[in-house]
């Protein structure tokens, strides 16, 4: 009798064990520090070319890395002190654009800055493996390069046919958002939730979503080919748009947040991520139902840019005090 308790006894200690086990592996954490800096250090720009990475930010600031984001280094250049705002990289194409007009590109001689021809805040770029790149930022900004960043024009949609009398801003909405695919397909997106798209580079528009005074203002874009998955876009106010067709079509879906969402990435698994302020959103069904991510400084502060890397499962998203960070993977 006593031997058969003993049995009883390690049994249930065992299960209890293993029960702890799993629970142990279930509450895995979801996110993962990569890089920090200090309190001004914050990143804006965040963009991938398989494995290697670019994040950039305050004064200037440059950071690289080798191995799909697990390492990251700071580089040294002296172009500009000036925030960079945005970052985007394809093949050989690395562009980063910011404050007052600042447009730095990545050659063998490190980071060189070139003229853009605008004084405005440029806050979103985009460039494909052929060197087509498309800018966008303040005051309807939108410019284009046919020649990797070399050189710019204006590439403006005319903004003046959306402009309503009786609504400030609507004739130049600020772009957040650029998305320049290898066919050399464009879209952009922005302040009154307009999103436009270019079939030609950037050198003629027709509009997606007009500019609306009452539409939230979308921040990032997440562009796929048609019948490739979905496309996304986040912004103001929790808004979050879902789209089956590629961009053509963009339906409203509702998320558990009503804080502004400034970024967003997804992997072919059907996982995707957002990131905004005091806010992560997180989808595993492509979209259809999100959660929010309850976990680190997610809820208390701000992450803006995140790049998904379809080889390893990982996500990486950069913001507030030089802090870059992986969810999942």
């Amino acid at each position: 009798m006593m031997r058969r308790k003993i049995c009883l006894t390690l049994a249930s200690a065992l299960c209890l064990m293993a029960a702890m086990q799993v629970r142990s592996e279930s509450k895995s954490p979801l996110i993962a520090l990569r890089a920090e800096g200090i309190a001004h250090s914050a990143l804006f720009g965040l963009a991938f070319d398989r494995d290697r990475g670019v994040a950039v930010g305050a004064g200037g600031a440059v950071l690289s890395s080798t191995d799909g984001g697990l390492s990251w280094r700071r580089e040294a250049q002296s172009a500009t002190e000036l925030a960079l705002l945005a970052v985007a990289r394809s093949g050989t194409h690395t562009i980063a654009v910011g404050q007052m007009g600042t447009i730095l590109l990545q050659g063998p001689q490190g980071w060189q800055r070139v003229d853009s021809g605008v004084p405005a805040r440029l806050l979103s770029i985009g460039v494909n493996a052929n060197g087509i790149a498309v800018a966008g930022g303040q005051f309807g900004t939108v410019l284009r390069s046919s020649d990797g960043g070399n050189s710019w024009t204006s590439a403006a949609p005319d903004w003046s046919a959306m402009a309503s009398a009786d609504h400030f801003g609507t004739g130049e909405p600020t772009i957040y958002a650029a998305v320049v695919e290898n066919s050399g397909r464009v879209t952009i997106a922005g302040e009154f939730g307009v999103i436009m798209r270019s079939e030609d580079g950037g050198k003629s528009w027709r509009t997606i979503r007009p500019v609306d005074p009452a539409a939230p203002t979308l921040s990032a874009l997440y562009i796929t080919a048609a019948g490739s998955g979905n496309s996304y876009a986040v912004g103001q106010s929790g808004e979050l748009l879902v789209s089956g067709d590629g961009g053509e079509t963009w339906q409203r879906r509702p998320t558990p947040t009503d804080h502004n969402l400034l970024g967003v990435a997804a992997l072919p698994d059907g996982q995707v991520v957002v990131t905004g302020m005091r806010a992560m959103l997180r989808s595993t069904d492509a979209g259809a139902s999100w959660q929010l991510v309850r976990e680190g400084d997610s809820t208390t502060d701000w992450y803006q840019a995140v790049r998904a890397l379809d080889g390893g499962g990982r996500v990486i998203a950069v913001g507030h005090s030089g802090r870059i960070i992986q969810i999942g993977g």
